[in-house]
C-alpha cells in the first residue's frame, strides 16, 4: 500500500488540530475591534490582568498583562505579570461554583432539599432553635436572604467592617453565622454573607462524607477539563468556600460557558438545566440594578435601546464573569484591586462596550447594511 506524502500527512494532521482548537482560537475578521475595545484598559490605567471574550463559538478576543496582585494572606501588593497558564484569585466566584455543585448533587439527592430547615441538620447546636431562626432553609443560604445580620463589602454594599474575616479561624460555622441578631424574616432580605456559602459548603460535605476539594474536582472539573487550580484554605485546614477559588482565566471562561448552554459541556449534561436556569435567575432582589439567584447575580444592561439579561459572578478585587445568553456572550475578567470597588465601575464600562459590539454583530445583514 502507498504510503501518504509526509507532505499531505503534516497538512491534514495541522487541519485536525485547528478543526480540535477552532473554538478556542481568536477570531480575525472582527478583531481589530474587540482589541480596540480592549485598548481603554492601558487607557484609563485599570488594574485588570485579564480579559477574555468568547461570541458564539469563537474566542474573539484574549489580553493579559501585568499589575499589582495580593493573595488572600498576603497584606501587601506586588507588581507581576499573568499570563494564560496563571492560576489567579476567583474570591467570591468561589460562591457561583459551590451554587452549581450543590445543584449537581441535589439532582441525585446527595444534599438536603431547597426547603430544608438548617436547624434540623444541626441537631446539637441551639442557635436556631427558637423562631425565626428555625424558619431558615437551604433555599435562604443560597439567595443570602437567612435574615441574619452580618457585614460584607459587596457589589451593593460598601462597609469598612467585615465580618468574613473571623471564617478563616473559627472552630464553627454554624456558630459564628446563626449566632448573629436577626434582622429580617428568612426568606425576605437579602443580606450578602460569604458565611452562609461557607455552611452550604459544610452541609455539602456533612451529606456526601466526602472534602469539598474532591467533591467540586469530581462533580464539575473534572468534567469541564479543569486540571490546574487550587482552592485556599483556612487556618484550621479548611476550604474557604466563600473566596479561596483559584483558576487561570479560560477555565473561568469554560465555567461561564457551561451556564451559558445551561449546563452542557460538549454533549453533556453536567448541571441539570432546570438548576441553571433556577440559580441564574432573580430569586430575590439585591439591589434596584442587581438581582440575585442562587448564589449567581443577575442584571440587565441596555445597549442601543435593547435591554439584555446578564448574568453575573462577582469576585472581590474585579474578578468578573458575565455570561449574555441573548448574544452568546461570556467574558471572564481578572483583576487586583481588592477592597476597591471603584473597579468594578470600571470593568462595567469596558463590558458595555464588548455587549455593544456583541448586539452589532448579531444584528441581521440587511440591518447592518
Amino acid at each position: 500500500m502507498r504510503q501518504p506524502h509526509p507532505f499531505f500527512l503534516h497538512a491534514w494532521l495541522g487541519a485536525l488540530l485547528l478543526f480540535m482548537l477552532a473554538p478556542w482560537l481568536p477570531a480575525h475578521a472582527s478583531g481589530a475591534d474587540w482589541d480596540q475595545a480592549l485598548d481603554r484598559i492601558e487607557a484609563q490605567g485599570l488594574n485588570i490582568h485579564s480579559v477574555l471574550v468568547m461570541h458564539g463559538d469563537r474566542l474573539v478576543a484574549e489580553r493579559y498583562r501585568s499589575g499589582q496582585d495580593r493573595g488572600l494572606y498576603s497584606l501587601w501588593s506586588s507588581r507581576r505579570h499573568f499570563g494564560p497558564d496563571d492560576l489567579h484569585d476567583m474570591r467570591s466566584i468561589s460562591k457561583s461554583v459551590v451554587g452549581l455543585v450543590y445543584g449537581v448533587l441535589l439532582a441525585r439527592q446527595e444534599v438536603p432539599g431547597l426547603d430544608t430547615p438548617v436547624a434540623s441538620l444541626y441537631p446539637d447546636h441551639p442557635a436556631l432553635d427558637q423562631p425565626p431562626k428555625n424558619a431558615i432553609r437551604i433555599r435562604d443560604l443560597l439567595t443570602m436572604s437567612a435574615g441574619l445580620a452580618w457585614d460584607e463589602p459587596s457589589p451593593v454594599r460598601r462597609t469598612p467592617d467585615d465580618d468574613q474575616t473571623p471564617l478563616v479561624w473559627t472552630s464553627s460555622f454554624y456558630a459564628t453565622v446563626f449566632g448573629r441578631e436577626v434582622v429580617a424574616r428568612p426568606g425576605e432580605t437579602f443580606v450578602y454573607s460569604g458565611g452562609l456559602t461557607s455552611v452550604l459548603v459544610d452541609v455539602i460535605e456533612r451529606s456526601t462524607g466526602r472534602p469539598w476539594a474532591e467533591v467540586v474536582d469530581t462533580e464539575l472539573f473534572q468534567p469541564l477539563g479543569i486540571q490546574t487550580w487550587t482552592w485556599s484554605r483556612d487556618l484550621r485546614g479548611r476550604p474557604l468556600a466563600h473566596a479561596g477559588l483559584r483558576l487561570r482565566p479560560r477555565d473561568l471562561l469554560k465555567i461561564g460557558v457551561l451556564v451559558l448552554q445551561q449546563g452542557r459541556w460538549q454533549g453533556r449534561q453536567l448541571v441539570p438545566s432546570a438548576w441553571v436556569e433556577a440559580a441564574t435567575s432573580t430569586q430575590i432582589r439585591a439591589s434596584a440594578r442587581l438581582g440575585y439567584g442562587y448564589q449567581w447575580w443577575t442584571s440587565e444592561q441596555t445597549v442601543a435601546g435593547q435591554s439584555w439579561p446578564v448574568i453575573q459572578a462577582i469576585g472581590n478585587g474585579g474578578q468578573r464573569l458575565y455570561v449574555v445568553p441573548g448574544l452568546d456572550l461570556v467574558v471572564a475578567m481578572t483583576a487586583g484591586d481588592y477592597g476597591q470597588p471603584d473597579i468594578l465601575a470600571a470593568e462595567d464600562d469596558l463590558f458595555a462596550a464588548l455587549l455593544g459590539l456583541a448586539a452589532r454583530e448579531a444584528q441581521p445583514a440587511a440591518t447592518a447594511r
